[in-house]
């Protein structure tokens, strides 16, 4: 964010560090009159968060709805993530795949679920932010207090990303969001989970399965499985 031109007054209330519920007027009045409109607009006010960790009470909510109403209402396509908005969105949130400010990581689970549809890259993301905090409890945001495995409030954070998937009674997760679970779940597998992490990863286990037998049909082999075997190729 470092390169962020603030002009007046979001200038002024950067210089503070802090913005107070008269700031926040004067930002709803002159620097965002509309809301966020644009991208320049969103970039704003992420350094302003960034640059003012003190904040009146009236910041997080205003913070957080109105960049999702923004990514999800207003950036093209409108009502939804694509690939395009959700890349924005790991890169105007994250450093280095972590997700370092809370609101931010609210943010984006408050986008995920406005959303109509999201691409599973940003929920499989989302998910990563868990095994972050999980390895390394000291340096991410997500959670603060050092536990022994996944909690129920770690399975509160998994199921807003992951109901929107449920369709029919099943969860219906893709092989990347399989991944990103799976990959939790080497972190935590000795560790004492709440009951609801098995039945999650049995799902898990299940969409990695249905995708080991689809790559056994013929139709989705690529060049490179058939020579493994030493078939010959026409």
């Amino acid at each position: 964010m470092s390169g962020i031109r603030f002009s007046f007054p979001a200038c002024v209330i950067a210089g503070k560090g802090r913005i107070d519920r008269h700031d926040l007027l004067i930002l709803r009045k002159y620097a965002f009159t509309n809301g966020i409109r644009s991208y320049d607009d969103a970039l704003l006010l992420l350094a302003l968060n960034d640059m003012c960790p003190v904040h009146c009470d009236d910041w997080p909510t205003y913070f957080v709805e109105q960049l999702t109403a923004f990514i999800v209402d207003t950036a093209p396509p409108r009502g939804r993530l694509d690939a395009a908005n959700a890349a924005w969105l790991i890169r105007a949130l994250a450093l280095d795949g972590h997700v370092g400010n809370p609101l931010q990581l609210e943010t984006l689970l408050h986008a995920i679920e406005r959303a109509d549809s999201c691409p599973d890259i940003l929920s499989a993301f989302a998910l990563d932010q868990l095994r972050h905090r999980l390895l390394a409890p000291a340096e991410t945001t997500y959670g603060c207090a050092r536990h022994a495995g996944i909690t129920a409030d770690d399975m509160a954070y998994i199921w807003r990303l992951l109901r929107c998937r449920i369709d029919g009674g099943h969860l219906c997760i893709s092989a990347l969001e399989a991944s990103s679970l799976a990959m939790i779940d080497d972190v935590v597998r000795h560790r004492d989970n709440h009951p609801g992490w098995q039945d999650v990863m049995e799902h898990a286990a299940g969409e990695e399965r249905r995708v080991a037998s689809l790559r056994s049909h013929p139709w989705l082999q690529t060049r490179d499985d058939v020579e493994a075997r030493g078939e010959r190729v026409a």
